[in-house]
């Protein structure tokens, strides 16, 4: 058996068998494996995974102490994880995404432009309008959303409704997109950050920062996001097109979203 020599990497074995477990079923539930979002019984777990009832119990246990899972007596373990995006799909450029954020507005103001903005949106002028709302599925945020855009180019945001996703308010204000960029990142809450999404300070956040372009490939929109790592999901496929060896994004549409509990 080839082992690590290092002793600072060794493992016991029965840690190894709660993580690669936690780590298969955690896959599973995400991408809507299970029927109902019911898991197996234990028996089932032992008999499919080749483990123990302890090891099965043990990492049913560490799963619903992170919130993936609830455990009910009489009534056996269900997924509680939040939605999983198409990446492709959610630039907003082909396509309005199906999926909702549940975006509830907090902000929307005429501002001076802040410097960040300004960088990232070099034509936008001297004032910005920022859109800010809440992804609130169930009774609290699992993330907070800071859209700058350019005036006057998106004027008639200021009185359109919002709709199910950034994008289709976009549509709401006459507004397409040429294209859009995200850098995905991680971040610990702070305690203002913490407060906005109901996440103790120090707690592990996805972090996005999004640039959307207009038909014209004009930056439009700049917009900061702080997410609940365990509430969201992305997802992305990519193919070789015909012919060459760039690669392309494929269909995501079978992503399902599994929606909040």
């Amino acid at each position: 058996m080839l082992r690590d020599s290092s002793p600072q990497f060794r493992e016991a074995a029965s840690n190894a068998e709660r993580r690669r477990l936690a780590l298969l079923l955690r896959a599973a539930i995400v991408r809507g494996d299970f029927p109902d979002g019911r898991l197996p019984r234990e028996p089932e777990l032992m008999r499919d995974y080749g483990v123990s009832r302890t090891v099965v119990r043990d990492v049913l246990l560490q799963l619903k102490e992170t919130g993936v899972v609830t455990r009910t007596h009489g009534v056996g373990t269900q997924a509680d994880i939040g939605s999983v995006f198409g990446l492709y799909e959610f630039h907003g450029v082909d396509v309005i995404p199906e999926q909702s954020t549940y975006p509830r507005v907090i902000d929307r103001k005429v501002i001076g432009t802040p410097p960040v903005a300004a960088e990232r949106m070099p034509d936008c002028g001297p004032r910005v309008l920022r859109v800010e709302y809440i992804a609130a599925p169930a009774n609290y945020a699992s993330a907070v959303s800071t859209n700058y855009f350019v005036l006057p180019k998106a004027e008639a945001l200021e009185t359109a409704p919002f709709g199910h996703n950034i994008y289709q308010f976009l549509h709401n204000g006459g507004l397409r997109l040429s294209s859009s960029e995200f850098l995905i990142g991680a971040m610990l809450a702070d305690e203002s950050v913490g407060q906005r999404l109901s996440v103790i300070a120090g707690s592990p956040l996805l972090s996005l920062e999004q640039v959307m372009y207009d038909e014209d490939g004009v930056p439009l929109c700049f917009s900061t996001v702080a997410l609940r790592a365990d509430r969201v999901a992305f997802f992305s496929r990519v193919g070789r097109s015909d012919g060459g060896d760039a690669l392309r994004p494929v269909n995501e549409s079978p992503v399902q979203d599994l929606g909040f509990s």
